[in-house]
């Protein structure tokens, strides 16, 4: 591995070399306005509905500075504007208003995406500057850090290796700027709604933006960001503390280098909610108030995690780009609470599991990629090759894992008994953790290694058609240990793949484009999977792929934009869990076959006049299991996927009084829709799906500047207090709902200091 990798890193040095050209001098540069260019910024934005809702950019669909016009794929580009105008404070507040994407489960990375479901697991899930690795497992990445959000629908293996079929959402940070600018941001929350008054359950965060140079050149420029927050869940005994610190520096070292360092460390404590809400015999009528908690007020999960970044972007005198980037994250998180196992044939009674875990990640990413333009004949190019390298390790240690009692007495809830009733749960009345056995326990250790090599070219035939091909060669490896627990086993697998991807445009007009692509992914299996034999990964890998046709149009000097596209994606080679053969331990897998993910999406952000503007979106996403290869597992057949809305839609819209006696004041409004989802899938066993119904939820907001200076906003969430359940969690469903927040209240002050 480590010579392939020699030599990817001496080819792209060997281009460097052929691309040629030779550096600028600083005066040719400032002429051309480089230098102009990465350094007019602007203080930081006040929320104004000038600012669009929806950057131009898609970079992250191409790794190349293209618009999304030139883009033969779905991207959508979330502007900081946005994020303030619906007044979010984490990345996954955003997913209601993101076409073709569905929230489900606790964390950030519990995201569907055109169908296919994504989890902690996928690294590529939610990227961070275009790098996997997220500093924080538990929750959700903060906005506040966030210039914008972008999300590439499809398969993109192509340039970031291992990742779903359905997409990824890419978060792109606040760099340091050349004008000097800080702002405090001052948020209070609280619910009034599902039974609990205003000021029951409150909230607070606060938050420092601040930036400049540090030099009378402007050369070295700086940003620290800082979040600080406290908030009440609406749930019982429910709350979560956090805090968010990121710096950064920007190195010009000459007018065509650019060098960024930056860092993050993220802190979290909160009330341990592995699990949420529980159907019984799989009914949604049955669930208990959603403002029911199940586990302990003594139950705790907490993590610490801290990332540094290194980007280096040079330019030379042709227009090439060389982009530098490397990535690492460390992380340790730990977790003591009773989770929720199944409901006992009472119907009333909840089985708990006493568990306690100690869990850390190491993450360490590298790319490096070329940009070329140049031209053959009258066929006009902008090549881009790049080479990825990452190692991911966790080490998972279960240090308790013991169910309670499934029948008998001693199942029923009581004084000194782990169970409890679901409409009644008694809290307070469980003996400590350590009181409990163990249970099954182990040290699971992994490590992936993977590795690639992609080469990109978007080609102009004429002046109506563009064509892209692209392809990449991917390596992966996988290791997995047992530390703990007898036997002490090991095991390794490695896999390869090549992987293509092909893209046509037509512009019929300026303003227009047709395009149809063909794009791929693949995911390894992990090394520790086995089936009931024992045998240790036999299973082929995970591959997806993707058509795709769609129209784009840019129209009213770029006020209107729209994207309509169709798409067929197909994912093969997954496994489910089965039972283990006798004398077997651990869990065991088979390949159950193949999803199907067909649909269409229509997304509009439009800029009205110079103070109305509104974003939204419709989806339809047919997304079930197409095949199966055991007998056992034909009832899926046609099952629709969890957390996968059949129909859903998004709309917001603002608008911002500019005279009369309202000047200064604006308004806000949205509205985001679901039709019914499936909370679980069928089996051999038990035919009874859960069902998730529809829903639709509406949000408005106030906006108002004071003394041209202060920017005020009220926003009240769920305005009429709908009941609504935004998914299951990925491996418990009936047994993990996850219930959407009440009617919810939110007020902030933002305050620019200078």
């Amino acid at each position: 591995m480590a010579r392939k990798n020699l030599l990817a890193v001496a080819v792209m040095m060997g281009l460097v070399h052929i691309a040629g050209a030779q550096e600028a001098s600083a005066e040719e540069y400032a002429a051309d306005g480089a230098v102009a260019a990465s350094q007019d910024a602007t203080s930081l934005d006040t929320v104004q509905v000038q600012a669009k809702f929806v950057a131009q950019g898609a970079k992250s669909a191409m790794k190349q500075d293209i618009t999304v016009m030139e883009t033969p794929y779905s991207v959508a580009a979330y502007s900081d504007s946005f994020m303030k105008s619906i007044e979010t404070t984490s990345i996954a507040d955003l997913y209601n208003y993101m076409t073709g994407v569905r929230r489900g489960g606790n964390t950030g990375y519990d995201i569907s995406i055109r169908g296919f479901k994504s989890t902690q697991s996928d690294k590529n899930a939610i990227m961070v500057d275009g790098l996997p690795g997220v500093a924080g497992r538990f929750g959700s990445p903060p906005t506040f850090a966030a210039e914008g959000v972008e999300v590439v629908k499809g398969p993109a293996s192509i340039l970031y290796g291992a990742a779903q079929p359905g997409g990824f959402v890419n978060i792109i940070t606040k760099k340091p700027k050349a004008k000097s600018a800080a702002v405090v941001d001052i948020r209070g929350s609280t619910y009034s709604g599902s039974g609990l008054s205003f000021g029951d359950r409150n909230g607070y965060g606060i938050g420092v933006d601040f930036t400049g140079p540090i030099d009378s050149e402007q050369r070295l420029l700086y940003r620290l960001v800082a979040e600080r927050a406290d908030k009440d869940g609406f749930r019982h005994n429910s709350w979560d503390e956090s805090l968010y610190v990121a710096p950064s520096l920007t190195w010009h070292a000459t007018d065509a280098t650019q060098l960024t360092a930056a860092f993050e460390y993220r802190k979290r404590e909160n009330s341990y909610e592995n699990n949420q809400l529980v159907a019984p015999n799989k009914d949604i009528r049955r669930i208990a108030d959603i403002r029911t908690r199940y586990q302990e007020k003594e139950d705790t999960a907490d993590e610490e995690a801290y990332s540094g970044t290194l980007t280096l972007s040079h330019y030379f005198h042709n227009g090439a780009t060389l982009n530098l980037a490397s990535r690492s994250v460390r992380g340790e998180d730990h977790a003591k609470g009773f989770d929720n196992v199944g409901v006992l044939a009472d119907g009333v009674t909840l089985r708990r599991r006493a568990r306690q875990q100690l869990n850390k990640r190491d993450y360490d990413y590298f790319d490096a990629n070329l940009s070329i333009p140049f031209a053959t004949g009258p066929v006009e190019h902008k090549l881009l090759v790049g080479t990825t390298y990452g190692v991911d390790t966790t080490d998972f240690e279960r240090i308790q894992f013991h169910d309670g009692p499934a029948t008998g007495a001693a199942s029923l809830p009581g004084p000194g008994r782990i169970n409890v009733d679901i409409y009644n749960p008694i809290l307070g009345q469980t003996p400590p953790l350590s009181s409990f056995p163990t249970g099954p326990v182990n040290r699971r250790y992994t490590e992936n290694t993977s590795a690639g090599v992609y080469v990109s070219d978007l080609m102009t035939l004429s002046e109506r058609w563009k064509l892209n091909l692209g392809v990449r060669y991917a390596d992966e490896k996988q290791k997995t240990e047992e530390r703990k627990t007898p036997p002490l086993t090991r095991n390794q697998t490695s896999s390869s793949a090549v992987l293509p991807t092909a893209g046509l445009l037509f512009h019929p007009l300026s303003h227009w484009t047709l395009y149809a692509s063909y794009a791929t992914s693949y995911i390894p299996q992990a090394a520790g999977v086995q089936d009931a034999a024992g045998n240790p990964n036999p299973f082929d890998p995970q591959e997806g792929r993707q058509y795709e046709v769609g129209a784009k149009t840019e129209l009213l000097d770029n006020r209107l934009t729209a994207t309509l596209a169709l798409f067929d994606i197909e994912k093969s080679g997954t496994v489910a869990s089965i039972a283990c053969n006798a004398g077997v331990g651990g869990t065991c897998s088979q390949q159950v076959g193949a999803e199907r993910s067909k649909g269409s999406e229509l997304e509009i952000n439009y800029q009205a006049s110079e103070n109305l503007q509104l974003i939204g979106g419709v989806a339809y996403t047919d997304a079930y299991v197409s095949q199966t290869h055991a007998a056992a597992s034909a009832p899926l057949v046609g099952s629709r996927l969890t957390n996968s809305a059949l129909k859903s839609a998004n709309l917001w819209t603002r608008y911002d009084f500019t005279e009369g006696p309202l000047r200064n004041l604006g308004v806000g409004a949205g509205v985001s829709y679901s039709s019914e989802v499936a909370g679980s899938l069928p089996s051999a066993n038990d035919g009874r799906v859960l069902i998730l119904p529809a829903h639709t939820v509406a949000d408005v907001a106030l906006y108002y500047r004071m003394a041209d200076r202060y920017d005020l906003t009220l926003k009240i969430g769920n305005v009429f207090d709908k009941l609504y359940f935004e998914g299951v969690n990925s491996t418990t469903n009936e047994n993990g709902i996850v219930p959407g927040v009440p009617r919810n209240i939110t007020f902030s002050v933002r305050i620019p200091l200078w």
